[in-house]
């Protein structure tokens, strides 16, 4: 089997809305019913839990009736930092997910994640234990401590741009998952999945990707972007 965990827990604050980013409108609707459409479409995925903010609980079930997501079959609260709104989306998963079970977790503002990315996850992931979606860097990146001054280069060919889902085998992530908070590392707000899995020793596989799926909503300028294509796209569906 596989699954979606959806982030929806973050607050938007780099938005400067007066709701969470995830729940703002853009062409007509909320941010996450995109999400939860492409999921709901996508043949590839079984179930779908939410992580969100206790007050939008209802709110997303409310969503799902209107729009007809019936994949979504959990909705839990997050915490108070991505890895753990993330280690939340695992454990809302006990004792329904098998070892072997594949879950991508995704970001509740990606809505250009396509069936295509996913299944292409899927597939690495229950072939290698994990699976990240990641595209070749477009500049080289200099390393800096101080924002002001660097004195290395890592070069665009030899490195990838790394971006959700981050999927795994729902056993081996739950296990670093509890091994993580029992010896309290990485859950801070700079861990992820991805530096989980490395942390303890494992290999990153990576997955494709595509420069759209990267457009998440996070900045003003975000929004404009977004709406444009949205726009464009229900136009073109009318």
């Amino acid at each position: 089997m596989n699954y979606a965990v959806v982030l929806a827990g973050g607050t938007g604050k780099r938005l400067g809305a007066d709701v969470p980013k995830q729940f703002t409108k853009i062409a007509g609707r909320p941010v996450i019913t995109y999400v939860l459409e492409i999921l709901e479409k996508a043949a590839c995925v079984d179930g779908v839990c939410v992580v969100t903010v206790p007050s939008y609980r209802q709110a997303i079930w409310e969503w799902c009736a209107e729009y007809g997501y019936r994949k979504v079959k959990w909705v839990v609260e997050g915490g108070n930092t991505c890895q753990a709104s993330t280690y939340c989306g695992f454990r809302g998963l006990e004792g329904v997910a098998n070892p072997e079970d594949v879950v991508a977790v995704c970001l509740s503002t990606g809505v250009f994640l396509t069936e295509e990315i996913l299944e292409d996850n899927f597939a690495t992931a229950a072939k290698y234990g994990n699976a990240m979606a990641a595209m070749p860097c477009i500049y080289n990146l200099a390393e800096t401590f101080d924002g002001v001054t660097a004195d290395t280069i890592h070069y665009k060919e030899s490195h990838r741009t790394l971006n959700l889902p981050w999927t795994a085998q729902y056993g081996l992530a739950k296990a670093l998952y509890d091994r993580a908070w029992a010896q309290r590392v990485q859950n801070d707000e700079v861990s992820y999945l991805p530096t989980l899995l490395l942390h303890y020793g494992h290999t990153l596989y990576l997955s494709k990707d595509t420069s759209l799926n990267k457009l998440h909503l996070t900045t003003p300028e975000d929004t404009e972007i977004l709406t444009a294509i949205l726009e464009r796209r229900k136009a073109g569906d009318s």
